[in-house]
This record gives C-alpha cells, structure tokens and sequence, in this order.
C-alpha cells in the first residue's frame, strides 16, 4: 500500500513541476490580450521565442520570459534598462582527498589510518546566455553569449 501511495506522490510532483515549465505558448495563453496587439511577423518570432531589435519589454517577456537580472545605466540618451537572461552547466571534477578511516588490526586493537581518495566535485555554474538593452521601451541592444 505504501508503495502505490508514494507513486501517486511521485507522479503529482512529477507532474507539477512539468506545470512550472514557462514557454511562449504557456506565456501567451496568459497575456492573449497583449500578444493580439503585435503584427504578424513579430506573433511568429514571439511564438518561436526568438526577439529583434525594436522590441518592446512585453514582446520580449512573452517570448523569452522573465530576465533573471535587471540593471540599469544612465547615459547621455537616457536611462537604458539591461535584461540579462542565464543559463546554467553542471561541472564535474575528480579531486584527490585525504580521507580517515578505522580499521581492526590483527590484535584486536583500533587503529586510524588515512589514504587519498578521488571524489567528484560537482557544481553548477551559471553564466549570461542573452543580454537585452532597453532605450525607451524598445530594444537597442543584443548580445549573445557563443559557445
């Protein structure tokens, strides 16, 4: 019995956080209103998630979604807000490791010994993949990150 309730479990949270996913078909289904007002061609490049110089913030986030950092800069044309989009990598390394351990010698006595160990150093790491600049709501500025 304990076994078919944790599936059940298994398969809501499963599920839920499939519900979490933001795409621009889930983003435009909750802005319809907002995503009707845009002509044609920008409705195609929203839908595929791509943005364009001329942008405005709305296109932009119904395409991409929310930014993960917002800056902003005061220049000589004005305040220019910076969209920042992230990605993330999982990095793993092999690190030697000086590791304790106990043991029984023949006697019957405890003894502590140490040895090296190699262990994995995981870690996840997150850099800038998309830079967007903002100039009176409209795009000015694209930088993507090539790798």
């Amino acid at each position: 019995m304990k076994k078919i309730l944790i599936c059940f479990v298994m398969a809501g949270v499963l599920l839920g956080m499939t519900g979490c996913v933001s795409t621009p078909a889930r983003r435009i289904e909750k802005e319809p209103g907002v995503f009707a007002s845009f002509s044609p061609e920008i409705q195609v490049k929203v839908q595929k998630g791509e943005v364009d110089l001329g942008f405005t913030r709305d296109m932009v986030r119904l395409a991409m979604g929310r930014p993960h950092r917002v800056h902003s800069r005061i220049t000589e044309a004005g305040q220019v807000e910076i969209w920042i989009y992230m990605g993330s990598r999982y990095i793993s390394r092999y690190e030697p490791m000086d590791s304790g351990y106990w043991y029984r010698d023949r006697a019957g006595r405890m003894r502590r010994s140490y040895d090296t160990v190699w262990m994995d150093r995981g870690y996840s790491e997150e850099f800038p993949t998309l830079r967007l600049e903002f100039l009176d709501n409209k795009v000015k500025v694209i930088e993507r990150l090539k790798r």
